[in-house]
């Protein structure tokens, strides 16, 4: 209901409780004129009297509430503008007291059950779209006002903490242990083994180059092409030779080097002090910078594509996990709990945070309107049902008038 209704609303009714009072005074004039005309009369005279006493008394309480009556400085009139500073505190503390209690507004939270609803209201598959379209949408939003130098400053610098933090020569000791368990250390050395015998095969042209470079200029040509033949054919004669026995002395010594690169890994302080200082240098780097910046680009060129297109897998994966959100909701009480209580105690911890604020906001805010303002809107708000104050004590005073006057008649 707007100001404007309740404006009629309160005319309307003071027009009703004022004609009552006239309506009383023309019959209480009539009755006063033709006071002997039957015996009934003078009842009616009395009942008149003592309404217009009522109508009167309760018009000027009702009145003294907003105004001074008559525009007369009466003591004890006006009382809303004169006491507008105390109005405002006691209504400020009246909100902060009765709604922004944490108990009572965890009580009322889990009297309405807002995790089932929730659950409920998301099963449908097309407010799931909608959800997601908000969410992509704001996520589409914030990534085009987003500066990417502050993003990937902050990628770089939170990538370099974590990282600083974690001892270096002990994480690589324990991952190489990993690597080689369960007697892997064969299957990690025919690797290396192959791979050696991949690269120079697949980099004959470069291998022979250097070779010649090394050699005297004397040296015929044909010699580096031998060299390199003779280099290939023997990694792949070792790479056969580890197939063929698996009690290799290579084996035995591959294996002897990993563990002990294992052991100094972790426990040895001068390992462990030169892979740190690795660490700092690779950090440092500024390569390390440029992967942050193009690993942000490219994370966000790939959601802005995929937030405004309406069959993105983006977009189609946002829907399925609110469909199976709302599934867990709904299915498994124990979910439905814990998510019950972290709102809860959510909220109970912001009203027991800022509710005392909130209160004083309210006051502050009533005590900045107009004294005028504030006068008005609370004769807005319950005007219309104080005039049934004047109604009644037009009707009650009346038969509180015949009354009296028959009790008179009786006794006298």
């Amino acid at each position: 209901m707007d100001d404007q209704q309740r404006l009629n609303d309160l005319r309307r009714m003071q027009t009703v409780a004022t004609g009552l009072l006239v309506l009383a005074g023309i019959v209480f004039v009539l009755a006063s004129i033709w006071r002997d005309a039957a015996p009934w009369v003078p009842f009616v005279r009395a009942f008149a009297e003592a309404a217009m006493v009522g109508a009167f008394a309760d018009w000027f309480a009702v009145t003294a509430l907003f105004r001074h009556p008559l525009g007369l400085p009466i003591p004890h009139t006006a009382i809303v503008p004169a006491r507008k500073a105390s109005i405002a505190a006691g209504f400020g503390r009246f909100i902060e007291t009765n709604f922004l209690h944490p108990d009572q507004i965890t009580v009322w939270i889990r009297r309405r059950d807002p995790v089932r609803r929730l659950a409920h209201w998301l099963r449908d598959p097309e407010r799931g779209k909608q959800v997601a379209d908000v969410v992509i949408e704001a996520l589409g939003g914030v990534l085009r006002v987003v500066d990417d130098d502050d993003v990937s400053q902050e990628l770089a610098r939170g990538l370099n903490q974590r990282l600083e933090a974690i001892p270096a020569a002990p994480l690589a000791g324990r991952l190489l242990g990993v690597l080689v368990a369960g007697g892997r250390q064969r299957d990690a050395l025919m690797q290396l083994i192959n791979l050696l015998a991949e690269v120079i095969a697949s980099n004959e042209t470069e291998i022979r180059r250097r070779i010649a470079g090394e050699l005297p200029a004397w040296v015929p040509r044909i010699v580096d092409q031998r060299i390199y033949e003779r280099l290939l054919e023997g990694v792949q004669r070792l790479l056969r030779e580890l197939r063929e026995d698996p009690n290799h002395p290579l084996y035995h010594q591959f294996t002897a080097l990993i563990d002990r690169w294992i052991v100094d890994l972790q426990f040895d302080p001068l390992v462990q002090q030169q892979g740190e200082a690795l660490k700092r240098e690779v950090l440092s780097h500024p390569v390390v910078r440029e992967l942050a910046q193009a690993s942000w680009r490219d994370l966000k060129l790939s959601l802005l594509s995929q937030s405004v297109s309406p069959s993105s897998p983006l977009r189609r994966s946002m829907v399925d996990a609110i469909g199976r959100f709302a599934d867990l909701l709904e299915h498994d009480p124990e979910w439905r709990e814990k998510i019950d209580h972290w709102l809860t105690a959510a909220i109970a911890a912001m009203v027991r945070r800022y509710g005392r604020a909130i209160g004083e906001f309210v006051t502050q805010t009533v005590n900045n309107w107009d004294t005028a303002e504030v006068t008005r809107k609370i004769e807005l708000q319950f005007g219309r049902d104080l005039q049934f104050i004047r109604i009644n004590g037009t009707i009650v005073g009346g038969l509180v008038g015949l009354i009296i006057y028959s009790v008179s008649l009786f006794f006298g």
